[in-house]
């Protein structure tokens, strides 16, 4: 055989293994696109936990205005928030359960008329504030504790797939003092919601009545993982 006709059957031979190389990266390419699910409806069904709920708190803070020291008490006092999610078909309810007196003693720290009343009457004081807000809720599961100090909070919205949002007739709230939202405590509120490199987001934005600033609110879930039975 010919060095010429050596030379051509070797550049066949080369290009036809560039084909197949292209032809499996374009069928590896096609099926990582096929196995992608759609995370916004997906996965949303399911029980879902809180992450960095100091960033969402802060958000929550920030319409009120507060001063540098008191932001910074404040939020060390809720340095253990955490919020649970359940989505059960078209019905969300999120939840928590949070021990008032770190906040209450925060409150006090701040208190200008210290010399009228002590730290443990301030605290009661608190409770019975949270007691009565807890009353105000017709359609919510909520309820203070006042022995224990434990401030139970349980809300449902009705979930939109199509307009990927979620309505809250009674508002959001963290506690009596931080509504989510730039309306009254218990006026309904509409979060949109996204899920995003498996993380849950919930959000809203709006108008702050008094002063017209932008508010926005934004609370952050990832799945539970369910543990499998042995």
């Amino acid at each position: 055989m010919s060095r010429q006709w050596k030379k051509l059957i070797l550049t066949l031979f080369t290009l036809l293994a560039l084909f197949v190389i292209a032809g499996c990266g374009q069928n590896q390419k096609t099926d990582k696109n096929v196995a992608q699910p759609d995370q916004k409806t997906a996965t949303l069904s399911g029980e879902w936990e809180s992450v960095d709920e100091l960033e969402s708190i802060q958000k929550v803070f920030i319409p009120k205005g507060m001063k540098g020291i008191t932001f910074a008490r404040f939020i060390e006092a809720f340095k253990d928030f955490k919020m649970a999610l359940k989505v059960d078909g078209n019905t969300v309810n999120l939840s928590y359960d949070y021990d008032v007196t770190p906040f209450a003693k925060a409150f006090y720290s701040i208190y200008r008329d210290k010399d009228k009343t002590t730290e443990a009457d301030f605290i009661k004081e608190v409770y019975k504030g949270e007691s009565s807000f807890s009353e105000g809720f017709k359609q919510y599961k909520v309820s203070m504790d006042n022995d224990s100090g434990i401030f139970r909070y349980s809300a449902t919205g009705d979930i939109d797939k199509s307009k990927q949002t979620i309505s809250f007739k009674e508002g959001l709230s963290i506690l009596n003092s931080f509504p989510a939202s730039v309306g009254d405590k218990l006026d309904p509120v509409v979060y949109n919601y996204e899920i995003k490199d498996g993380i849950l987001y919930l959000y809203a934005d709006g108008t702050t009545t008094k002063e017209g600033l932008p508010a926005h609110f934004e609370f952050r879930f990832k799945q539970v993982q369910k543990q499998e039975k042995k």
